[in-house]
């Protein structure tokens, strides 16, 4: 195996701010005003059915959490020394596994749009390969997509060419 190239870590930055801002500060804004409103000697069972919703929320906000957590984690480029393959997490139980010969991939792409993708260096990534635009690999938010797409295409080439493929270290 030559590498696997992951998803850049801003994509679980973002998530965890989501997370925060979505399910995390409505809970504790809820807890507060609704303690402050409802104290919980007087109003006991209706404190139980509060939590009691609250808490469903919370583990809502936290299934979204992880399934969105997996779709990005499993979105991977792999290269060996004799093909690339992509795994595309489609859904939560939806995945698409496409792989081609490292010697039929044509050109490649790094696409870096934006301040803060330039700033941390990281873009999308797209590789074509002989058999036309159907197939197409392309694979979002990986770090320094310039310097993969180089690489692969240098890969390609020693494969073309016969030559030996020493792998990254």
């Amino acid at each position: 195996m030559l590498t696997v190239i992951h998803k850049h870590a801003i994509v679980y930055i973002k998530l965890t701010i989501a997370f925060v801002a979505i399910a995390i500060i409505p809970t504790i804004l809820f807890l507060f005003f609704w303690f402050k409103a409802y104290p919980l000697q007087e109003f006991y069972q209706r404190g139980i059915i509060a939590g009691i919703f609250l808490s469903l929320y919370f583990l809502y906000c936290l299934l979204s959490l992880t399934i969105a957590w997996i779709n990005e984690q499993f979105d991977v480029f792999i290269v060996t020394n004799h093909r690339l393959i992509d795994v595309t997490q489609i859904t939560f139980l939806k995945r698409s596994v496409t792989s081609t010969p490292l010697e039929q991939i044509q050109d490649t792409t790094g696409a870096v749009h934006g301040l803060i993708p330039t700033l941390l260096r990281y873009g999308d990534l797209t590789v074509q390969t002989a058999a036309g635009e159907a197939s197409d690999f392309f694979i979002d938010r990986i770090s320094d997509p310039n310097g993969v797409a180089q690489k692969i295409l240098d890969w390609a080439h020693k494969k073309r060419e016969g030559k030996k493929i020493i792998p990254e270290s």
